[in-house]
C-alpha cells in the first residue's frame, strides 16, 4: 500500500514532479478552506452570543491567515523539497478546528449542537481535505490522520455518554477516516503510474532523439522536428573523400564474415578521428567513406581539419594492419569549394551534400597514392602548409578535365 520507488533520488524526483503539477489546484483547496472560514465569520453574529463572538472571530481570522501563509508557501520551491512541512499545516489545522468545535459546543444553548456531534463532522471535513491536499505524501498523511483519529475515539470513550452513542459517533467517524484513506492512497498510486509512464516516455525519447543524431546533426534534427524544410548553401566546405585500395581483390581473399570485420574496423577508426578532428561524416559508400569540414555539423578549421583527419586515419590504418595482418590501404582526396546541403525524403533521413566539389573530391582520390594524400589547389591554398606538399601536376580528371593537383608527403609534417 505504501508504494515507493527503489532509489531514494527517484522517490524525491516524483515527490518534487507531483507536487509541482498539483501545486494550482492544492492552492485552489486552500483558497476553498479560506473562503469556507470566512462565510463562517460572516454568519457568527447571526448564531454566537455576544461572549463567545470575540473569541470565535479571532479563531476564525487566525486560520484564515494560516492558511495565507500557506497559500504563499505552495508557491514556493520549499513546498517541492520539504514536503513533511505539510505536517505542521495540518496540525495547525487540526488544532485551529477543535478550538472551533469547543466554541460552538459552548454555545450549545443557540446553536443545539455538541461537541461530539461537531466533531464527527469536522473530523470528516478536515480528513477528505487533507488527502487531496496532501499530495505525494501517503505517509505523512497516514501519520497525521491515524493520529487524529486516535485522539478522537480516546476521547470519545472517555466521554460520560452511553455506548451506543460512543459506537455510533466512532462508526460515522471511522467512515470518513476510511474514504480519505482511499482518496488519498488512489491519488498517489495514479501519480506514480503517470510518474512512471512519463519518465518511460521521456527515456524512449531520448532514445529516438539519440538515434536521430546520430544519422543527424542535432540543428537540424531540431529544425526538421519543427517542421523547417531543411536546404542549405555553403560557399566554402573542404570535401574529403576516402576509398580502400584494392577492396575487390581483398574481398576475394578474405571470407564474407572477415570482411564485414575489417570493412566495419576501417569505418569505427575514421568515425573516431572525425570526432576528434571536427570533421563531419556525410556518409559510406560500399567501401568508401565521405566527410566534410566546414559544413552543418563540422568546426570552422575547413582544409586543416581535413588534412588533419586524413593524416591520423592513415596513420591508424598503418598501425591497424600491423595488428590483424591484413594490409588495408587507403587513398584520400579533398577538395574545396561550393555545396549545397539538405535533407530529402521521408524515411532513412540523413543530411546529404550535392554539388561539382563532392565530385572532383572523388575524382582526386582515385589519383592519390595507396596510403596517400591528394588535394586540389583549392585545398592547398587553405591548408597553409605548402612544403609539405610535392609540386602541383595538372591532371586530366574524368568529368572534370585538366586540375591541379597536389600530393602531400607525410614525412614533411
Amino acid at each position: 500500500m505504501l508504494a515507493r520507488f527503489e532509489t531514494e533520488s527517484e522517490e524525491r524526483a516524483y515527490v518534487r514532479s507531483e507536487r509541482a503539477r498539483r501545486r494550482f489546484a492544492t492552492r485552489m483547496l486552500v483558497l476553498i478552506g479560506i473562503g469556507g472560514f470566512m462565510v463562517m465569520a460572516a454568519l457568527n453574529p447571526i448564531f454566537f452570543p455576544a461572549e463567545a463572538l470575540v473569541a470565535h472571530n479571532f479563531i476564525s481570522m487566525t486560520m484564515i491567515v494560516a492558511l495565507g501563509i500557506a497559500y504563499y508557501f505552495i508557491g514556493t520551491d520549499y513546498y517541492l523539497r520539504w514536503p513533511w512541512l505539510d505536517l505542521l499545516m495540518f496540525v495547525a489545522n487540526s488544532i485551529g478546528s477543535i478550538l472551533i468545535m469547543q466554541g460552538l459546543a459552548s454555545t450549545e444553548e443557540t446553536t443545539g449542537t455538541t461537541f461530539l456531534g461537531t466533531a464527527v463532522i469536522y473530523i470528516g471535513v478536515i480528513l477528505v481535505y487533507g488527502s487531496i491536499a496532501f499530495v505525494a505524501n501517503v505517509r505523512l498523511f497516514l501519520l497525521w490522520a491515524g493520529s487524529l483519529m486516535t485522539a478522537y475515539i480516546v476521547y470519545v470513550i472517555a466521554a460520560p455518554i452511553p455506548v451506543f452513542p460512543k459506537v455510533y459517533l466512532i462508526t460515522n467517524a471511522m467512515f470518513f477516516f476510511v474514504f480519505a484513506i482511499f482518496v488519498n492512497w488512489e491519488g498517489d498510486r495514479r501519480a506514480r503510474l503517470i510518474f512512471t509512464g512519463a519518465r518511460a516516455l521521456e527515456a524512449e525519447q531520448e532514445k529516438t532523439e539519440e538515434l536521430l543524431y546520430n544519422v543527424l546533426p542535432q540543428k537540424v534534427a531540431q529544425r526538421l522536428r519543427q517542421g523547417e524544410v531543411v536546404a542549405d548553401s555553403f560557399t566554402d566546405v573542404t570535401v574529403i573523400f576516402v576509398d580502400i585500395v584494392g577492396f575487390s581483390v581483398l574481398a576475394q581473399t578474405l571470407s564474407p564474415g572477415r570482411l564485414v570485420k575489417t570493412l566495419n574496423r576501417f569505418f569505427m577508426i575514421a568515425d573516431a578521428c572525425a570526432t576528434r578532428h571536427g570533421v563531419e561524416k556525410v556518409k559510406t559508400i560500399g567501401d568508401a567513406y565521405l566527410a566534410v569540414s566546414g559544413g552543418t555539423a563540422s568546426t570552422d578549421q575547413g582544409a586543416k581539419a581535413a588534412l588533419a583527419f586524413a593524416r591520423e586515419l592513415i596513420v591508424e590504418m598503418r598501425e591497424t594492419a600491423g595488428e590483424t595482418g591484413i594490409d588495408v590501404q587507403v587513398r584520400v582526396g579533398i577538395h574545396t569549394g561550393p555545396v549545397v546541403g539538405g535533407v530529402v525524403g521521408t524515411s532513412r533521413l540523413a543530411y546529404d551534400y550535392w554539388g561539382d566539389t563532392m565530385n572532383i573530391a572523388s575524382r582526386i582520390e582515385g589519383v592519390a597514392e595507396p596510403n596517400g594524400i591528394a588535394v586540389s589547389a583549392a585545398t592547398y591554398y587553405e591548408c597553409e602548409e605548402p612544403l609539405a606538399f610535392d609540386e602541383g601536376e595538372a591532371i586530366t580528371l574524368k568529368g572534370v578535365g585538366d586540375t591541379m593537383v597536389y600530393r602531400y608527403r607525410p614525412h614533411a609534417s
